[in-house]
């Protein structure tokens, strides 16, 4: 039947009495399924009429009793739109896996009423050219929630709707952060399993007036009306809030943040597409600032993304412009003030944006992938460095290099190491590999690198050590030689009595364990008389000396 012609039966049926659709004798001729839905409160839709003799035990039932969970939510969600509408909406389906379906759906007697018309399409439609009519509204298979194109076309309703005196939308776009390394390290089914548990919190936030929806990998979005920006924020920091509690997957808990970009109508946006992509905007900044948090949308936010992409652009072309640097810090050995370590820490200088923050472009260089190849020219160059230093006659060091966690995920990163130790001629001990508590969610992966590196003769050091979910279960496990205290704790240590305590703690721990210590961030004299009388082994810090190049190293020790 073409679209034309079933239009024209669909307006009949709007035009004639509710009584009629009661009449067996009426609704016996027709070819098609004809069912009548009673509107209750909800809503919900309760069949009170089937033509179709075999299909009667319908009657009296509910959407959800009859169909299963995902056809009778798309069944539901078309009903909406024809009310809300107020006019004819049609949609594919299937009844099982060879019939091809199409339905009309009608709001009657003021939205009293929907008039279903069902037709068996299968011998009209071939099945390839049907499909992407068929997903332009179907449920994530995954999730069970509504995806992009039941998102975009809800929202452009309801903004519609808006500019008439409706309640106002908001979107709330909501990104899962370190999503992709869950799914790389743990597989896909631990991603998927997840993501599923996501929906169902999603869907039970304490408010009453909300859509999820998934737009599309590990990002969802929350639509909701009649809100003021108060109510807003309350609801996003719900979806923060539902992140608390650990996911247990497999006898193992897996803790997770999102983070959350929201636009407002009619502020930042009179249409779908532009509320959703200033949303977007949002969750941007979100994650460049750190992950884990919300903010709106603001104008300005759209120069700071044109920077970010312009950075990425320029970052892509540091190392063949020879716009990376390494410095060094050195740490300093409490007891007796000699250094017989320095930490390297990356350093980018470019034309455009000058001194760029490591805060800045480390996650940039995360999130794009540039991380392997700028982490190996790192290693590459540390290892000339100590080469060239140990020429000159200055040996008896060792330096720390930080391997990003997408770093542990490259299954040569042990090879490149020894590689490069090789290359330069260089012993394994002069050189220290630092990971994050951050890196250490995948136990058996991260076990079986730090072993091939112990092996080699590396040093092994925990660095930010205290931030983490899991510390104490992974010191018994991995061949850890250093722990180095994050700096959140060294700064408040003559302030904070807590502070104070958990250094304490984490000294008298690595003591315990045969673990050396090193401070980090250490600024003032009060704080090194502390972590002194604390016993711990070394320190570092402006106190002492910034991070500087390798020829102030030279002229300030090397003497």
């Amino acid at each position: 039947m073409d679209k034309s012609k079933a239009e024209g039966q669909t307006k009949k049926f709007q035009e004639l009495p509710i009584d009629v659709f009661f009449s067996r004798d009426f609704l016996s001729k027709l070819s098609e399924t004809v069912s009548v839905l009673k509107v209750e409160n909800g809503p919900a839709f309760k069949f009170v009429y089937v033509n179709k003799e075999e299909q009667m035990e319908k009657t009296g039932k509910f959407l959800q009793d009859v169909l299963e969970e995902e056809e009778a939510a798309r069944f539901e969600y078309f009903c909406q739109t024809a009310l809300e509408d107020n006019k004819a909406v049609d949609f594919i389906h299937h009844s099982d896996a060879r019939r091809i379906l199409h339905t009309s759906l009608a709001g009657m007697n003021g939205g009293e009423w929907v008039i279903a018309i069902t037709r068996d399409v299968t011998a009209l439609l071939d099945g390839e050219r049907m499909l992407p009519d068929a997903r332009t509204y179907q449920l994530d298979p995954l999730t069970g929630l509504w995806n992009r194109h039941a998102l975009l076309d809800r929202l452009n309703r309801k903004t519609a709707e808006a500019k008439k005196g409706a309640p106002h939308p908001a979107v709330l776009y909501i990104d899962l952060d370190r999503f992709k390394y869950f799914n790389d390290i743990l597989g896909q089914h631990v991603g998927d399993e997840i993501l599923k548990r996501i929906a169902i919190r999603l869907k039970q936030l304490p408010f009453s007036d909300y859509e999820v929806y998934r737009q599309g990998g590990d990002e969802f979005i929350v639509l909701t009306a009649g809100c003021s920006r108060e109510e807003v924020k309350q609801m996003a920091e719900q979806i923060l809030a539902l992140f608390y509690d650990p996911f247990k997957i497999e006898g193992e808990d897996y803790f997770l943040t999102p983070s959350v970009g929201i636009s407002l109508f009619p502020e930042d946006g009179e249409d779908g597409e532009t509320l959703i992509k200033h949303a977007d905007t949002a969750l941007f900044k979100v994650k460049e600032r750190g992950k884990g948090h919300f903010l709106f949308y603001s104008k300005k936010m759209d120069a700071d993304f044109h920077n970010y992409i312009l950075m990425e652009a320029h970052l892509r072309r540091a190392i063949e412009k020879n716009e990376l640097a390494v410095h060094y810090q050195p740490q300093v050995q409490l007891d007796t003030g000699k250094i017989k370590s320095f930490e390297a820490l990356l350093r980018w200088r470019n034309p455009k944006f000058g001194n760029v923050p490591p805060l800045k472009f480390i996650p940039l260089a995360e999130e794009t992938g540039l991380i392997t190849s700028i982490g190996a020219w790192v290693i590459d160059h540390v290892c000339a460095q100590i080469a060239q230093w140990r020429q000159k006659g200055w040996a008896g060091f060792r330096v720390a290099v930080n391997i990003s966690p997408k770093q542990f995920l490259d299954p040569g990163l042990a090879g490149l190491i020894g590689r490069t130790l090789e290359k330069y001629k260089l012993p394994a001990s002069v050189l220290e590999i630092e990971i994050t508590e951050g890196a250490m969610e995948d136990k058996g992966h991260i076990l079986k690198v730090l072993s091939s590196l112990k092996e080699m003769g590396l040093t092994i050091s925990v660095d930010d050590f205290g931030t983490g979910y899991s510390s104490l279960n992974y010191l018994k496990k991995f061949p850890v030689d250093i722990l180095k205290i994050d700096q959140s704790f060294v700064r408040e240590l003559e302030n904070s009595q807590k502070d104070a305590a958990i250094t304490k703690t984490i000294i008298h721990l690595a003591h315990q364990l045969g673990l050396e210590v090193v401070a980090e961030g250490v600024e003032e004299q009060g704080q090194v008389e502390f972590l002194q009388s604390a016993r711990c082994q070394k320190a570092q810090g402006y106190f002492f000396s910034r991070p500087v190049p390798a020829e102030e190293v030279e002229k300030q020790l090397f003497v």
